[in-house]
């Protein structure tokens, strides 16, 4: 024969009004929870619903406007062609302390594919009616609610901003040039295009062959803008630096082997391109 465990049980505004004995469980029907008395407080302790737990979640957006969920934790772009904008919640329905992360997975994200971050109706975004946008490759901004009607950034990939959306950061860009073979191998990613470089780092990970030495540069700049006569044992590095140099369109990296007609036949490189962009007012 079962037996029925029932629980004494109110409504919320029941339940608030009263004091139960120590370890005694009430059940909330208007809110559907348990709630643990200790004898002394009235009302008691709710528990909290797993629906109510801040858990940590990553939404993939691929090429499109979205719209920031109440549950949402980090929003990455994993495909971006143009820009895309992302409609944050009202601050009111987001829980307060938690961190809200926008992030460009892509690399794509530039001046003119941004990511823009508006707030909701009359909420406010850093203490004004506004957007804050991400326009550098691999950017990302944070955000807090303050529960009521203000988001606040926490963190971003930027040095400076105006209220208008003008803005200068600085980035570091990474890739990986291997299997190196003949006389010379463009990097897979591009310097990017509207930005300022101060340097190129390398560092060779596989010991190159088929060369006695190897040289650094972009587009029409030069072979060796960024070093030349570098080393082969894998380990060798270079800062690669240079005056600050302004890109206007995306160019190419360059790897050339030196040493009397030599051609690469192996071994590979990880660049490091770090620059920055100096973005004007979105409106």
């Amino acid at each position: 024969m079962s037996e029925q465990l029932q629980l004494r049980r109110g409504t919320a505004t029941n339940i608030a009004a009263n004091t139960g004995a120590q370890g005694e469980p009430w059940f909330d029907t208007t809110n559907n929870r348990l709630v643990m008395n200790d004898g002394s407080t009235a009302g008691g302790w709710p528990a909290a619903k797993l629906s109510e737990v801040v858990t940590n979640t990553r939404t993939a957006v691929s090429d499109a406007n979205y719209t920031v969920l109440t549950t949402d934790r980090m929003v990455a772009y994993t495909t971006l062609t143009a820009a895309r904008t992302v409609s944050l919640p009202t601050a009111a329905s987001f829980p307060t302390g938690t961190r809200l992360l926008v992030i460009d997975e892509t690399g794509n994200c530039s001046a003119t594919k941004t990511i823009t971050i508006a707030p909701n109706g009359t909420d406010n975004l850093e203490g004004a009616n506004s957007n804050a946008v991400i326009a550098a490759p691999y950017g990302f901004i944070a955000l807090e609610s303050n529960g009521s009607n203000g988001w606040f950034i926490i963190d971003q990939l930027l040095v400076a901003s105006a209220p208008n959306g003008a803005m200068m950061q600085f980035a570091v860009l990474e890739t990986l040039v291997s299997g190196l073979s003949g006389a010379s191998v463009n990097a897979p990613l591009q310097i990017p295009a509207s930005c300022i470089v101060f340097a190129v780092g390398a560092r060779v990970t596989t010991t190159i062959t088929g060369c006695t030495s190897w040289e650094l540069g972009s587009g029409g700049a030069g072979s060796s803008q960024f070093g030349s006569g570098l080393g082969l044992s894998a380990g060798t590095t270079n800062p690669g630096l240079i005056g600050p140099a302004a890109y206007y369109a995306a160019t190419n990296l360059t790897l050339t082997a030196a040493g009397g007609g030599a051609s690469f036949s192996g071994g590979a490189v990880r660049l490091s391109i770090h620059l920055a962009y100096c973005n004007p007012s979105t409106s």
